[in-house]
C-alpha cells in the first residue's frame, strides 16, 4: 500500500477514534464502572452508549481500512466480536447485576485494551512513514498535483476483465474532458502511483485544481444519492400505509424517478458552475462543452450508483487541508461517500439493478 493511503487510514482512526472522543470516554468508563456496580440502570446506560458508538465504526470504513493498514499478526479491534457480545448483553433480560456488572466490565476493559493494542501499532506506522508523507507533501506542493484515489468495488467491474478493461477506458477518456472542461492548457498524462488490492485501488497524480473540482462534483453525486436512498428507505413504510391508492402510489413513484434523474441533473449543474467559473477566470475559452458535461457526468454518477468511491488522499500544503480541518473537500467528500455507501448496503441487490436501468432510462428522456 503506498504511503498516501497508510496515512489517510490513520487519519480516519484517528479522527474516528480520538478526536472524536471515544477513547477518552470508553477508558472513563472502564474508570468508574466500579462505582456503578449497584446501578443497573447506569451500567445500562453506559452498555448503550458504547454499542451506539460501535454501531456507528461498524458502518462506516472503518472495519476495512484497519483490515487494510494492520500487517498480518496484528489485529484490528473491530475484528474482535464484543460489539456482538454487547449486544448480546443488553438483550439477555434475565440475567442478574452482578452478572451483568462482571460481563460488562470484561468486556469494555477487554475494548479498551484492544483500541489500545491499535494506537500502540499505529504510532509505529506513522513514525515509519512520517519522513515520506513530508517528502510526498513537499513533491505534490512543488509541483501543484493532488494524490486520488479512484476505489472500485462493484463486483461486475473487480470481477470481469472485460468489465474492468472499459471501466478504466471510460476514466482514461474522460479526465482529460474534465480538464477541459475547466482549463484550456492541455493536460499532462495521469501518472499512477500505486494500483492496491483488495477492492481495485488506483492510486495516481492529478492536477490539484482538477482534483479539487472533481471532488466537489463528486460529493454532490453522493448527497443526491444519499437523499435518494433515505427516501427509499422512508418510504417503504408509508407505501404500506396508503393500502392500495393508486394515486398516492403514483406519486411517490414519480417522485422516485425525479430523485433518480437528479443525481444527474445535480452532478451537470455543478461541472457546469465550475465551468463558469473557470471562464471567468480566464483558465478557460471553449464554451461548446454540453456533451463533454455529459460525458463526465455519465462517468461520476456510473461510478457512484455501483457503491464505488473516489477519495483526496494528498494535497498541496496551499490547500490548507489538513486531517484537523472538520469542512474542506477531503473530509466533505469522505462523509459523503461513507454514507452513501452505507445506505446503499440496505438496498436489496434487485433493486440497485433496477436502479441503475431506471438511470439509463432517464438519461434517454
Amino acid at each position: 500500500m503506498n504511503i498516501a493511503s497508510l496515512a489517510d487510514i490513520i487519519s480516519l482512526f484517528n479522527n474516528t477514534i480520538i478526536e472524536t472522543g471515544f477513547k477518552r470516554n470508553l477508558q472513563d468508563y472502564v474508570t468508574s464502572l466500579p462505582n456503578n456496580q449497584q446501578n443497573i440502570i447506569a451500567l445500562r446506560d453506559i452498555a448503550k452508549e458504547v454499542q451506539d458508538e460501535l454501531d456507528d465504526f461498524y458502518a462506516g470504513d472503518l472495519p476495512e481500512e484497519l483490515g487494510r493498514l494492520f500487517p498480518k499478526g496484528v489485529k484490528p479491534f473491530t475484528s474482535e466480536p464484543i460489539y456482538e457480545q454487547l449486544s448480546e448483553l443488553l438483550l439477555d433480560n434475565e440475567i442478574d447485576l452482578p452478572n451483568f456488572y462482571a460481563k460488562l466490565n470484561q468486556l469494555l476493559t477487554a475494548l479498551n485494551k484492544q483500541i489500545q493494542s491499535n494506537i500502540d501499532e499505529i504510532e509505529k506506522i506513522s513514525a515509519f512513514i512520517a519522513p515520506y508523507v513530508q517528502e510526498d507533501s513537499l513533491l505534490i506542493s512543488k509541483e501543484n498535483k493532488a494524490i486520488i484515489s479512484i476505489l472500485f468495488k462493484d463486483k461486475k467491474t473487480i470481477t470481469i476483465f472485460k468489465e474492468f478493461t472499459k471501466t478504466l477506458q471510460v476514466w482514461n477518456r474522460t479526465l482529460p474532458v474534465y480538464h477541459q472542461i475547466l482549463k484550456s492548457a492541455s493536460p499532462e498524462d495521469i501518472e499512477i502511483v500505486a494500483v492496491q488490492n483488495g477492492s481495485i485501488d488506483f492510486v495516481f497524480n492529478i492536477d490539484f485544481d482538477i482534483a479539487i473540482n472533481l471532488a466537489k462534483v463528486c460529493e454532490v453525486g453522493y448527497r443526491s444519492f444519499l437523499a435518494y436512498l433515505s427516501y427509499k428507505a422512508l418510504a417503504k413504510p408509508i407505501v404500506a400505509s396508503y393500502f392500495g391508492n393508486e394515486k398516492l402510489i403514483a406519486s411517490e413513484k414519480e417522485r422516485e424517478v425525479e430523485l433518480i434523474a437528479n443525481i444527474g441533473m445535480a452532478i451537470t449543474n455543478q461541472i457546469e458552475e465550475q465551468h463558469k467559473s473557470a471562464l471567468a477566470s480566464g483558465q478557460v475559452k471553449d464554451v461548446n462543452i454540453e456533451k463533454k458535461v455529459e460525458q463526465v457526468t455519465k462517468m461520476v454518477t456510473s461510478h457512484i450508483l455501483n457503491g464505488n468511491d473516489v477519495k483526496l488522499l494528498s494535497l498541496p500544503e496551499k490547500a490548507g487541508d489538513s486531517d484537523d480541518s472538520k469542512d474542506t473537500p477531503k473530509t466533505n467528500l469522505k462523509s459523503a461517500s461513507s454514507e452513501a455507501r452505507q445506505a446503499l448496503k440496505s438496498l436489496p441487490a434487485s433493486e440497485i439493478k433496477m436502479l441503475l436501468e431506471k438511470y439509463k432510462d432517464s438519461e434517454k428522456g
